[in-house]
């Protein structure tokens, strides 16, 4: 899209289907993003193929919108050259912008296809300007921030040099995003790879550090409610994002018109008059229509408490109607707060459980009715018992959901996104008809036959304008007219329906001229720099939550130990400042105010960091580790964080040992990987252990998070929880990792260190540990068969053997 049309911030809505993305666009979206097949993050969606992304692109073109393909996944060793062609096919399909996760295809397609414009992913978690700084280096023109930040980290984010894009609206992940392996270990559908199965929107109990279960508000305890931040509109315009983001591929084109279209006027009023601005209650209502499981500001507050949780339903619960007040076999009646519809489906609440239903047939006073008013008392028949006093919710509007239809289907199909299109049409007797069309800077003009002196009824100015604007379909509106018309002119309709065809035609085409040249590059992957030396001896490397279990490793045989540091020496997290030679492990989080904390470790050797922008800085000497959060699943990602400054890479946990071995083969920097441990599954900003009651939120010494507490799922299996001092939730596998079997297949993968990473362990059982993987290596490279049997039992291979969907 040309420069000169882009607005001053974007409306970004999502499109998960064709409907979709007509709902979008005539709705009032400036921009929409969707997926192909394959390599995106919701790959459940209907998506699209490289045929109807072309038609998408033709359509949303022509009424000033963009399209952003998501190819924000993690890409596996051999899906690199299937991903380039991708991203390739889509570009020449006429695509404005990719917006990519993985760091080593970020890289490939800016060597191998340099024109095509990259948008980071939220994937990537950037949550300081360092990160953003970094990602721009990389070669993204945008960042889309992560979901967590307030609106002060957004705006320290925004001045980092590169557009920011945020999400305003829709369903919010627990953790981090391109953080959750939670999904991945219990069943292979990664999160990071488009398939997440959303087990953060089951039930679970809390369980504290003594057993005991934790009284909690609902079992959906890490269920969050969805973002709404429409009320921040002129907050997100000041704090400089440039694009304002839609979550919802998932869902219906319904959701997609509506909210789209509250946003849409929302944003137009903050824009034009930003002290003025105020949220209707018509708008809220239509928000609660489309879908909720409650609403909440998300984090844009600094809310981080059980408000931002729907602890109670992981669903949409739709809008209170009224409550039941009568009840008989066969008829209730309720007392409406709003109006209801026949066709509206209800979901009554009762005390044995809920169910939904049509709410059919209606009656006021004994009489029927088309719909019922809000507050009358209307008889319905439910379909199982009710009891007076029980809640009735309406989770699907018929008339709203109608209304949004109009918009996508059927004929007559409206539009918010209409071009102007400017008429001029001369008819002349005896010179050709002409007809020209002026429409966002282009100029179209097409000539008929000589016009003949009328035999019958002359035309008029008025069955001319009647003929040429009918532009149904056609994503313009008509604009000023010009007409010249001789008074005894006589034309039939048909000339002017051909004619307006034609100067439409190729109005269209001047206006699609910038995507029209793009031809398919078909490129080679790119070369990665020399692979990395492999080393005599791999290396034994313990991670530890405490400087006295880190410091038992290292005495038990870990050739590096390293303890999670959450802040410098001289901030309040001093006590878990670790002494040499323990090493300091950074986080994934940091926030802007918290990234200068950690240049204190600048000393540090052996320092790894979980976060790009940490990495990025001037921390510990020499290269410092890139850790796996950072989701380094190919050789290209490896030489992109080489370019950041990295030393070392911890491979993702998401690898299978063949995967592993492509890996480390290519790499051009060293590779490690875990093979004993609790995974770190999931980390957020929300604290879970706030389920078991309010607190102090004094969270360096708070006595909840001195001990690990336990989730229970559905099936019986204990998450281990803890908080750090930012109050920040830790969540474990219930399973641990134990590869001491397939040491030897590990060591011939070509890995420089294998990593070991303790959780709730005590240091004499971590110092065990060690030995019993000190003694293994120490025999398998001397040529010996690893042990036979697992150090601990129940354990699981995790990927290794079998890798991820």
């Amino acid at each position: 899209m040309p420069e000169t049309h882009r607005p001053a911030v974007e409306l970004l809505a999502p499109a998960g289907s064709p409907d979709a993305l007509v709902a979008a666009v005539n709705n009032g979206a400036d921009a929409v993003y969707l997926g192909l097949g394959e390599l995106n993050a919701r790959r459940g969606a209907a998506n699209f193929d490289l045929e109807s992304l072309a038609q998408a692109t033709r359509f949303a073109h022509l009424r000033d919108a963009r399209v952003y393909l998501t190819a924000n996944v993690v890409v596996l060793p051999q899906e690199f050259e299937p991903a380039l062609v991708l991203v390739d096919g889509a570009w020449a399909a006429g695509v404005d912008a990719v917006i990519v996760q993985d760091l080593g295809l970020l890289r490939a397609v800016r060597l191998a296809l340099p024109d095509v414009r990259i948008h980071a992913s939220t994937q990537i978690d950037a949550m300081n300007p360092d990160t953003v700084q970094a990602l721009a280096r990389a070669g993204a023109s945008r960042v889309t921030l992560a979901r967590e930040l307030s609106l002060e980290a957004i705006a320290a984010c925004a001045t980092a040099g590169v557009e920011v894009e945020t999400f305003v609206h829709g369903a919010l992940c627990y953790c981090y995003s391109g953080q959750c392996l939670l999904s991945s270990m219990i069943g292979r559908r990664s999160a990071n790879r488009g398939l997440c199965a959303q087990p953060c929107r089951l039930t679970y109990d809390l369980f504290d550090a003594s057993g005991e279960a934790v009284a909690a508000p609902g079992r959906y305890l890490l269920s969050p409610k969805d973002l709404a931040g429409i009320a921040h509109l002129p907050a997100l315009i000041s704090a400089g994002v440039r694009a304002l983001k839609i979550e919802g591929r998932m869902k219906s084109p319904e959701y997609v018109a509506v909210v789209t279209g509250v946003y849409r006027a929302a944003l137009d009023r903050a824009l034009a008059d930003p002290e003025g601005f105020g949220v209707s209650p018509a708008e809220w209502e239509m928000l609660e229509e489309a879908f909720n499981r409650g609403f909440t500001d998300g984090y844009l507050t600094g809310e981080r408490r059980e408000a931002l949780m729907s602890y109670t339903r992981p669903n949409n619960r739709g809008v209170l109607v009224g409550r039941i007040v009568q009840a008989a076999p066969g008829s209730a009646a309720i007392e409406l707060e709003r109006a209801l519809d026949p066709a509206d489906t209800l979901e009554v609440w009762t005390h044995s459980g809920r169910f939904a239903q049509s709410a059919g047939a209606l009656s006021v006073g004994g009489a029927s009715v088309h719909a019922a008013p809000a507050g009358s008392t209307v008889t319905f028949v439910p379909e199982r018992t009710v009891a007076v006093g029980d809640r009735v919710f309406r989770v699907a509007n018929d008339a709203l959901l109608r209304a949004a239809r109009r918009t996508f289907a059927g004929s007559g199909v409206e539009s918010r996104r209409a071009t102007p299109v400017d008429f001029e049409v001369s008819v002349r007797v005896g010179l050709p008809l002409r007809l020209v069309a002026r429409a966002a800077g282009e100029v179209a003009e097409a000539e008929g036959a000589a016009v003949a002196p009328a035999r019958t009824k002359p035309i008029t100015a008025e069955e001319i304008v009647e003929h040429v604007g009918r532009l149904g379909g056609t994503g313009y509106e008509a604009g000023s007219w010009d007409i010249d018309l001789d008074a005894g002119a006589g034309l039939g309709f048909s000339a002017l329906h051909a004619l307006r065809r034609e100067a439409l035609e190729r109005l269209d085409a001047a206006r699609l001229a910038p995507w029209a040249a793009r031809e398919r590059r078909r490129p080679s992957v790119p070369a990665l720099p020399p692979a990395a030396a492999r080393t005599r001896a791999v290396s034994l490397v313990a991670t530890a939550w405490s400087e006295e279990v880190a410091a038992a490793c290292r005495d038990a045989g870990a050739d590096v130990a390293m303890m999670r540091v959450f802040g410098a020496p001289a901030t309040e997290a001093a006590s878990m400042a670790p002494a040499a030679p323990v090493s300091p492990l950074l986080p994934r989080v940091a926030w802007p105010a918290e990234v200068a904390l950690y240049d204190g470790w600048a000393g540090a050797e052996h320092l790894a960091a979980g976060n790009l922008g940490l990495l990025t800085r001037p921390v510990g000497r020499g290269a410092p580790g890139a850790d796996w959060p950072l989701n380094v699943l190919n050789a290209h990602a490896a030489a992109a964080l080489a370019e950041q400054g990295a030393g070392f890479v911890w491979a993702s946990p998401e690898l299978s040992g063949r995967q592993l071995a492509d890996l480390a083969g290519a790499s051009p920097l060293p590779v490690g990987c875990v093979v004993w441990g609790r995974l770190e599954l999931m980390v957020a900003e929300q604290c879970v252990l706030q389920a078991a009651g309010e607190c102090g939120r004094r969270c360096a010494s708070c006595a909840r998070r001195q001990k690990w507490w336990r989730l229970r799922d559905q099936k019986g299996y204990e998450f281990p929880v803890t908080t750090d001092p930012s109050g920040r939730s830790h969540i474990v596998n219930s399973v641990t990792l134990d590869l001491i079997r397939a040491l030897d297949e590990i060591v011939a993968t070509g890995v420089a260190a294998v990593r070991l990473d303790f959780t709730d362990e005590d240091p004499a059982r971590a110092a065990e540990v060690v030995r019993a993987f000190r003694s293994a290596l120490n025999g398998v490279e001397a040529g010996g068969d690893p042990p036979a049997v697992p150090i601990v039992e129940p354990s699981t291979s995790g990927h290794f053997y079998r890798g991820v969907l």
